[in-house]
Formats: structure tokens, C-alpha cells, sequence
């Protein structure tokens, strides 16, 4: 028989793992060429590779909610392991509802287990015109050709969901091999993206040339258009590591300095953390609870708005943290720099024309209350 652990007892372990282990190491992982596994390891160790993984192979089906809250306590620990890790979740979820039960029964245990690493390339399939990626349908699969601007964990993880669009409509993910000590996959070719930050966490643009998948290896096929409306209401509220990081800076703030000014910062910023959580939960449930045929306008707005402020809530939160610390903070030992620097990148993590829109409304608003009047060209 499979016990599951309760969602409390999950983010107490996920709370365990980001103090002590993931923390007190992010700026040596943050400036590596390539990333440390011992923040993996102890997630592994810790079962949170199967957050979203059901029960039978040995994952922890933990609640959308509770999931958030866990993800963000990762985040806020060290963002590079945290964006190798939170990757592999959504190949996780994936075949998990695969009716390539084939394919999931000789995957989904070791990926739950943490043994196997899985990474992936769709937000591609997001952007409107010309198909990044195309499908094309050939004797016993597919082939793929086509640029992947963004893919995370080459030569990291050893499998790679990769969503593609065939020429009818039809939205195909696949499952295919990453990088090796061979170098990469035949028809495919990785290059190198330099970023401002997650430099060891194996993030490359894809360029795919006839690429072929066998039908083995297909995770699923369906219309892009009823993937895409449901992607869209999913991922309106946006990462909840913004809100893990401004958790972490928080912590920071207390641990910099105990003067008034500071300690009257963190406790306002906690306090806006707490209501944001509260509203974070109440639009999960909504989400959740959504109805095919309702209109969903009103629920991706007030999920944007959401992102927007809590993308926000980061940034002044590193801000302050920087603040508190004082000059020191600049210094790639201290977190305050790293903290800043990952808050900025949520910005841009999973954006949507929606949450760039609210993004954009909520800096200007943000402006005008600050007697600042935004630029119109």
C-alpha cells in the first residue's frame, strides 16, 4: 500500500531543504558554469521530485495549492536549482494524463524518484503566426524542425518534453533524449544563451533539423486551440517564486540588521506577503473549480493583476532587502544582488500577452502614484 504525505508535512520538508541546504550554497550554484546537483540531490532525497506524480509511482500528487506554497519556499532557497527542478514537474504532469501508458509506466518512477531529470521546451508554441517548431508526420512518427528560443536543463537532464504544431492544428509533445557525453541529439543542435542569471542551470536555444521521434515516444496529440485556451487561464497567475523570493528577502532583512527602519520594512512587507498568499489561494480555487463555457476573461484578469503585483511585490522586497544590507549587498557573496537579479527574471518567466499587459498597467499605475509620468511614444 502507497502513503502519501500530507500536503503540511511536504512543505515542511520542501522548508527543511531550502534552509539548510539550498540557501546557504545559492551564490556558489548561481556563478557556476555548470549547476551543483547537491540541491537536486537533497530534493531527490527529499521525495519533491513527485510533487505532481501520482501515488502508484511513488509520486506525492500534492494539492495545486499546497504546490504553489512549495514551489515558492524552493524558489526563495536558490533559484538555480529551482528552475532545473521546476522544469521537470510539467513532463511529470504530462504523462501522467499520457495515454501512452507504455511510455509512463517505464519513465514516471524514476522521474518521481528524482533518478531521472526530465527538462522541456514549449513556450514556443505560445506565440501567434509561423509555427517555432513544426510536426510533421512520418512512417511510424514525427519529425521536427524548427527554433526553441528557450530550453532549460541541457546536459542536466537526460530526457526533454518538446511541444511542436503540425500543419492541421494538431499540438504534438514528444519525449526525446537531451544532451549526453556525446554531444546533442541527431537533428538537433543546442546554442548557448548568456543571461543575466541561471548561467549554470543548462539554458540554450534549440535548433531542431528533421529531428524524428518514433510514435513510441509521443505523449500526447491534440488541438492546439483547446490546449491553448487552457493554457491561457492556467498560467495567468504566474510563478510563485515571486512571492518565495520575497519571502527570502524578508529573512534577509532580519538577519541584515535590527534597526527600526528595517525591522518596520520587513514586517510591512510580510504583512503584503500574507495577503498576497490569501488572494494567490483564492484565485487557485477559482481556477480550479472553472468551468468549461464560462466566460474566462474575468478570471485571467484578476490572475494577471495578481502576477503584476506580485512580480512587483518581489522586486521591492529585493529592493528593501538591498536596502537593509547596505553596500555589502553588492558583493556576489551576499544574496541581496542574487535575490534582485531573480526577482527581475520572474518578470518574464511563463508571460503571456495578458500578464505583460497587467505587468505594464501596474508599473505605470505604480508611476503616477509616484508622481512620475510614464513615457508615451
Amino acid at each position: 500500500m502507497t502513503t502519501v504525505l500530507g500536503a503540511d508535512a511536504v512543505i515542511e520538508r520542501a522548508t527543511m531543504v531550502a534552509d539548510e541546504v539550498l540557501f546557504p550554497r545559492a551564490e556558489v550554484r548561481d556563478r557556476a558554469t555548470k549547476l551543483p546537483r547537491d540541491g537536486l540531490e537533497a530534493l531527490a532525497a527529499a521525495g519533491l521530485f513527485g510533487l505532481a506524480g501520482p501515488p502508484e509511482f511513488g509520486g506525492l500528487a500534492v494539492d495545486p495549492i499546497s504546490g504553489r506554497r512549495i514551489n515558492a519556499t524552493v524558489g526563495g532557497g536558490c533559484g538555480a536549482t529551482f528552475f532545473v527542478w521546476a522544469q521537470h514537474h510539467g513532463v511529470v504532469r504530462d504523462l501522467a494524463t499520457s495515454d501512452n501508458t507504455d511510455l509512463a509506466a517505464e519513465y514516471l518512477r524514476p522521474m518521481c524518484s528524482g533518478e531521472l531529470i526530465c527538462g522541456t521546451a514549449f513556450a514556443h508554441v505560445r506565440r501567434l503566426g509561423t509555427p517555432a517548431v513544426r510536426a510533421t508526420k512520418t512512417p511510424g512518427g514525427w519529425r521536427l524542425d524548427g527554433f526553441a528560443p528557450w530550453a532549460t536543463s541541457w546536459g542536466i537532464a537526460k530526457l526533454f518534453s518538446i511541444y511542436a504544431l503540425a500543419d492541421d492544428g494538431t499540438l504534438v509533445k514528444v519525449l526525446t533524449r537531451g544532451a549526453d557525453e556525446n554531444g546533442d541529439p541527431e537533428g538537433i543542435r543546442s546554442i548557448p544563451l548568456h543571461l543575466l542569471m541561471f548561467g549554470s542551470t543548462g539554458t540554450v536555444a534549440l535548433r531542431f533539423e528533421g529531428h524524428v521521434v518514433p510514435d513510441t515516444d509521443v505523449i500526447a496529440t491534440m488541438s492546439f486551440d483547446r490546449w491553448s485556451a487552457f493554457d491561457r487561464v492556467a498560467t495567468s497567475i504566474g510563478p510563485p517564486s515571486a512571492l518565495g523570493i520575497a519571502e527570502r528577502c524578508v529573512a534577509v532583512m532580519r538577519a541584515s540588521s535590527d534597526d527600526n527602519d528595517t525591522v518596520d520594512a520587513a514586517a510591512s512587507i510580510a504583512a503584503t506577503i500574507d495577503a498576497a498568499w490569501t488572494r494567490d489561494g483564492e484565485l487557485m480555487g477559482q481556477m480550479l473549480n472553472f468551468a468549461r463555457g464560462t466566460d474566462p476573461e474575468p478570471l485571467i484578469a484578476a490572475a494577471s493583476d495578481h502576477r503584476a503585483n506580485s512580480l512587483l511585490l518581489a522586486q521591492r522586497a529585493a529592493t528593501a532587502a538591498i536596502a537593509a544590507a547596505g553596500g555589502r549587498a553588492m558583493d556576489l557573496d551576499h544574496p541581496g544582488q542574487r535575490l534582485a537579479r531573480e526577482a527581475s527574471f520572474c518578470t518574464i518567466w511563463a508571460q503571456t500577452n495578458d500578464g505583460r499587459a497587467a505587468t505594464l498597467r501596474a508599473v505605470t499605475s505604480g508611476s503616477r502614484s509616484s508622481g512620475l509620468t510614464p513615457r508615451r511614444d
